[in-house]
């Protein structure tokens, strides 16, 4: 069938090439999402703005899909400065963190492990090329013309780990006109941040601009051994582009980017010991943990230093009026560092101190990405319709230790490992550094007791084709209705090596060694995941629809000490239907209600035990099922006022999933085994009640059932100021939040409603802005996400920022 469905539309668009009539001057060609348009946003009365969701422009309204999407005003009134601040504009959409990774879900799908090697869900995309690692998504964002956010599985159109949704960032673009603007903030925590943008032409055919941006502040909390921030920010920027008018119908968008980050944002905080009253699973640091939740006491100091670029390329041309072609190469590197101490205390763990395992964790990622993909568009009266090319190859190595320090082990491991016979340069190799490289002064620099110096890689090739067809333009009778056909075939070869050295009873010995050759695996996944949908638009301001979509994503390898996993892939079939009324010129509604099961959920987590103190599961839950809707509405009803508001309803949960609970003291090897008669301790390893559960019925991770939001603004003329004052507010609020499979509330996040607001002049000409802006008024105190950390057999929790306050003084040419 998904055969059938995919030969048809391909057939379809063939035909249609070959015998359509020209289109329609309102379908003028437009390729795809990366296309270099300048002020390519337009609004109506309502606020609807152009989108290119689906690899062309459209107006919001006529797009056959839940879409939500944000023009630039609208992301800097709301000071939205990464993808986290999405969450109180687009219900949807649930953000958390952990381990330098972004937890990005929409509609209960995203991203449920913490391995660098896994794939994400929900897919970012930055003017059409794809953006790989859940690290990466956590940078910041500048100079954007939109974000767009699709709901749902996008397996034909995107692809690869869209089986969620995609972000996407759709930059401002250069202009034939010199135009730019400065904006300077500051805030409470002593923040500082300065943002600019600047282009226009500078020879015939040639347009350029380069945006920059910093972000400085002080930490939310403090570690309260040395006073250092916990929390902060300290981020650099820069975007430049150049854009080549090659003739009326032909250009090409070249495009670079870096971004810089050295702070301790993201630090996970202590919460509670994951076993509290079970002796023989104590906590590593009892003694040492801050007393303010914002704050963590460490004698080594967490951290983020992150370095990454990327080069892009666009090319588009239009062959003929109905014809187009759009190539997006792109070209990625990211290097990033995290440090922390896994016990989350000032204690300092090692066999001389406190006889327990070190607990500091350093975690390198090197990755290098590569993808192009092609697209033929092609647009008429009778059809639209895309077809393309994907590529995409990524070999990253990431290195974990777990040690005294960021770069040292204990002493006495060198002659643990002496003793092994284990070559001390492989050892420092496998840790990523050695005497050579790091000075210590008298300090023995000696090789941590974990290391693992993993080899992934990851190569896709894809065609993809979509096609909507206009039965009006067949028969009169027909007339308002179009039938959508299209779907991916995918073919993925993953790789994984994950050569490690163990120092195993926490540094005593004996030794564990895995090599590239003994963990090498490889895996090929293909799939094919078709879209289909009916659409009927009976008059221009109303549209409804049905599709059906299946998403797709490939097995995934972990970044683990000898690790040879590499999971099944995780799939998904979605039904949606939809509508969008325009109810008056002024007012717009969209509803949408879905449905899906996803087979093979990719699940991760640590559980304390075996050779290095703690073991990586990682696994495909069996099923998942969801159901829920979500309602958007805008309005402009008199002359400045602005009203947005939406609501989302997710029900989603396990249908079957069996698995380890890592929070039961009887899973958890160590002390005494159970024994009826001689160790009946409940809390023994072993003891009845241990094993396997199932967790039928309980609610995926991320995914509040009732999430909303409620924006209003008010532009009032001031004719004695000589321009304008804005007042506005943002009310968002979200429901329980579980952040395990396991239904507990130590691991959740109660329901809480977050308010925003600002107040803004303009002067006349909108040349000058003066913002005074608030976030978190009521200094609402909820966990972004929590995370068992098996290491330091605690539960550690990264929280949502406090009241934030400040000014922001714009300046616009």
């Amino acid at each position: 069938m998904k055969t059938i469905l995919f030969t048809a539309a391909l057939l379809a668009t063939t035909s249609a090439l070959a015998q359509a009539p020209a289109p329609a001057a309102e379908t003028g060609p437009t390729p795809g999402a990366g296309v270099p348009v300048a002020a390519a946003e337009t609004e109506t009365d309502a606020g609807d703005i152009v989108v290119t969701a689906q690899k062309r422009r459209q107006s919001l309204q006529d797009v056959a899909a839940a879409v939500s999407a944000l023009g630039a005003d609208r992301l800097q009134a709301a000071q939205v400065n990464n993808l986290q601040d999405l969450q109180t504009l687009v219900p949807a959409v649930n953000f958390g963190s952990d381990f330098n990774q972004a937890k990005i879900f929409i509609r209960g799908v995203g991203a449920n492990t913490s391995t660098t090697g896994s794939a994400t869900g929900v897919a970012l995309h930055v003017d059409g090329a794809y953006v790989a690692r859940a690290e990466a998504q956590l940078t910041s964002l500048f100079d954007l013309e939109r974000v767009e956010v699709l709901r749902g599985p996008q397996g034909a159109l995107y692809g690869r780990n869209a089986v969620g949704g995609s972000i996407n960032l759709i930059t401002a673009k250069p202009t034939d006109e010199f135009q730019g603007y400065a904006r300077l903030t500051y805030g409470n925590y002593n923040a500082l941040q300065g943002e600019v943008a600047v282009g226009g032409p500078i020879a015939p055919g040639i347009s350029f601009r380069v945006a920059a941006k910093t972000e400085d502040r002080d930490g939310f909390g403090e570690n309260p051994v040395n006073g250092s921030d916990i929390d902060n920010l300290n981020r650099r920027m820069i975007r430049g582009q150049l854009l080549f008018d090659l003739g009326t119908r032909t250009s090409l968008l070249l495009s670079g980017e870096y971004f810089r980050q050295d702070d301790a944002s993201g630090a996970i905080h202590f919460r509670r010991a994951s076993y509290p009253g079970v002796a023989r699973l104590a906590s590593l640091g009892v003694g040492g943990y801050a007393t303010e939740p914002r704050d963590l006491a460490t004698e080594s100091d967490p951290g983020t230093k992150t370095d990454s670029y990327a080069f892009t390329g666009t090319f588009s041309t239009e062959l003929t009026d109905t014809l187009s072609i759009t190539n997006i190469a792109s070209y990625r590197r990211f290097k990033s560092a995290l440090f922390q101490d896994l016990d989350l205390s000032a204690v300092i763990n090692s066999l001389a101190t406190t006889g327990q395992a070190t607990t500091v964790q350093e975690r390198r990622i090197d990755s290098k990405q590569f993808s192009n993909e092609f697209q033929l568009n092609y647009n008429s009266d009778l059809m639209n319709a895309v077809l393309g090319l994907y590529y995409f190859n990524e070999r990253q190595r990431p290195r974990d230790t777990v040690g005294l320090s960021n770069r040292n082990g204990q002493a006495s491991n060198i002659g643990v490992l002496q003793a092994a016979g284990v070559n001390l340069d492989t050892a420092y190799e496998l840790c990523g550094y050695g005497p050579g490289t790091v000075t210590g002064g008298s300090t023995i620099i000696a090789p941590k007791r974990v290391c693992t110096r993993s080899n992934l890689g990851d190569r896709t090739y894809a065609v993809f084709g979509q096609t909507e067809i206009k039965l009006g333009a067949l028969s009169d009778a027909l007339s308002g209705f179009t039938i959508k056909l299209g779907g991916r075939y995918s073919s993925e070869r993953v790789t994984s090596e994950n050569p490690a050295i163990i120092i195993t009873r926490n540094g005593l010995g004996p030794v564990v060694q895995f090599t590239a050759e003994g963990t090498r695996r490889e895996r090929t996944f293909k799939d094919f995941t078709p879209t289909a949908g009916l659409e009927w638009q009976p008059n221009r301001d109303l549209l409804l629809y049905y599709t059906y979509s299946e998403g797709f994503k490939a097995g995934s390898p972990e970044n683990a000490a000898g690790s040879t996993t590499i999971v099944d892939p995780e799939t998904i079939k979605n039904h949606e239907v939809g509508i969008k009324a325009s109810v008056t010129p002024w007012l717009t509604m969209n509803l949408a209600g879905y449905s899906y099961k996803l087979d093979g959920l990719q699940l991760n987590k640590t559980i304390p035990g075996g050779p290095t103190g703690y073991q990586t599961i990682f696994q495909n839950a069996a099923k998942t099922k969801a159901k829920g809707f979500e309602l958007e509405a805008n309005a402009r009803p008199v002359d400045g006022l602005t009203l947005t508001g939406a609501v989302s309803y997710t029900d989603s949960q396990f249908v079957d999933y069996l698995t380890l609970d890592p929070l039961n003291p009887a899973n958890v090897t160590g002390g005494t085994p159970y024994n009826a008669v001689t160790n009946p301790d409940p809390t023994a390893f072993g003891a009845p009640g241990g094993g396997n559960i199932q967790l039928a019925g309980n609610p995926t991770r991320n995914s509040p059932r009732w999430a909303y939001n409620v924006h209003a603004a008010y532009e009032i003329a001031t004719p004695g100021l000589g321009g304008s004052l804005t007042p506005s507010i943002d009310v968002s609020y979200k429901g329980k939040t579980y952040f395990s499979e396991f239904k507990r509330d130590i691991e959740a996040s109660e329901s809480y409603t977050m308010v925003d607001a600002s107040l803004t002049y303009a002067m006349e000409g909108d040349r000058v802005t003066v913002q005074a802006w608030v976030k978190n008024l009521g200094d609402t105190f909820r966990p972004a996400s929590t995370f068992a950390l098996a290491t330091g057999r605690l539960i550690g929790v990264i929280y949502l920022p406090p009241r934030t306050f400040g000014a922001t003084l714009g300046y616009r040419f």
